[in-house]
């Protein structure tokens, strides 16, 4: 349960600047950097523990690149929150920028900090990275800025999502390391269509908090309906490009994911969605950090840290592994 407004302390403490760029939303985009790291090698399976060795002691080059993504991801958060301040005051659903304490100015200042150490840090890394990272960039920033704000447009939030976190996320590891080739656009494929398949699915959830803020998107103007059968086909699709490219870690999220999504036709509630959403998300988070074992680390501690943060700043169970249903 939330603390109520008014016992929420208006000062600002150190940690709330970290979270400003909420951590936890990164994960996603983590899991598809590494998955593009260790598709650029190419290696059989028989690779793998070789390659798990060599994971545990990665050079300084793969983390700037890790810590530079996520810093302009960062940002670009940062900007969101400005953009939906209102709506999140009303719907309680963030409270730093809506409840004053962090500024518009200050949020502003660290976001356009955040993107400049992001480029100069990668500097080094040549015209392709920067333009991967420059398209991460404005497609992050239109996603939520008026006029063009992707996120309330139909069939467009579904496509940028699928660019921005499955294809982008997944190129810019790829580059981080190996070259750029044509194969990186092919291998992509099946994140792109994987991402639309979840995102598909959180739309539905959003409907009701979306027609109140006036955001068409694509379930808003399709329905329910629809959107499940987008995400079907989506993740089908994701499933025959994987198979087709002899992507393991797609294959397998993909065949145990499948049946959590026929479900949800068979049983139209929301508990469903969700286990769909997080069920397959944690599959492929599991798979990625077999890996690379430092992930599950890192993100064991992220999630400690979040638990601590928003349970003591803001009276709030979050994040959760999963989600209870709400009772009617």
């Amino acid at each position: 349960m939330n603390k109520e407004k008014s016992k929420i302390s208006l000062r600002l403490h150190p940690l709330d600047l970290f979270f400003l760029i909420r951590p936890p939303m990164l994960i996603p985009v983590w899991t598809f950097f590494l998955a593009g790291s260790w598709r650029s090698k190419s290696l059989p399976v028989g690779a793998v523990p070789s390659f798990i060795k060599e994971s545990l002691l990665l050079e300084s080059h793969f983390w700037l690149s890790f810590i530079a993504y996520s810093l302009l991801l960062g940002s670009i958060y940062i900007v969101n929150q400005i953009v939906d301040r209102e709506s999140d005051r009303l719907n309680e659903k963030l409270f730093l920028i809506p409840l004053g304490i962090v500024s518009i100015k200050l949020a502003l200042t660290i976001s356009g900090i955040l993107v400049i150490v992001s480029f100069a840090i990668t500097f080094s890394y040549g015209l392709i990275y920067a333009f991967f990272l420059f398209l991460s960039l404005i497609i992050g920033l239109l996603y939520s800025i008026s006029p063009f704000r992707f996120k309330g447009r139909p069939v467009i939030d579904i496509f940028s999502n699928g660019i921005g976190y499955g294809a982008l996320a997944f190129g810019i590891g790829w580059i981080t390391s190996s070259n750029f080739s044509l194969k990186l656009l092919l291998f992509s494929i099946p994140y792109f269509f994987a991402t639309a398949s979840i995102f598909s699915v959180s739309t539905i959830l959003d409907i009701e908090g979306d027609r109140r803020d006036g955001a068409v998107t694509s379930a808003v103007r399709f329905g329910k309906a629809a959107m499940l059968k987008i995400s079907i086909i989506t993740l089908i699709l994701a499933l025959l490009s994987a198979l087709f490219l002899k992507d393991l870690l797609i294959i397998t999220t993909s065949l145990i994911s499948l049946p959590l999504l026929l479900n949800v036709f068979l049983r139209k509630k929301r508990k469903f969605l969700t286990l769909y959403m997080r069920g397959s998300s944690y599959i492929f988070i599991i798979l990625v950090a077999i890996l690379f074992p430092w992930y599950l680390i890192l993100l064991f501690l992220l999630y400690l840290i979040s638990k601590f943060y928003y349970k003591f700043r803001f009276g709030i169970n979050y994040p959760t592994l999963l989600e209870k249903e709400k009772p009617k």
